[in-house]
């Protein structure tokens, strides 16, 4: 499995035009969003774990 990070897409006129990516695989995970958003939930969440 991979996980692609990435918003994929450009900005326009002040609009952000996504478009899909073309490497992903059955099986692999697509988090649309920066590094900086999109490692925020786990690692928050691996701060909570007990231990």
């Amino acid at each position: 499995m991979v996980v692609y990070l990435d918003p994929e897409g450009f900005w326009r006129d002040g609009q952000f035009m996504p478009y899909p990516l073309e490497g992903p695989l059955d099986g692999d995970l697509v988090c649309r969003a920066t590094a900086a958003e999109g490692l925020l939930a786990p690692v928050n969440l691996l701060k909570r774990q007990p231990g």
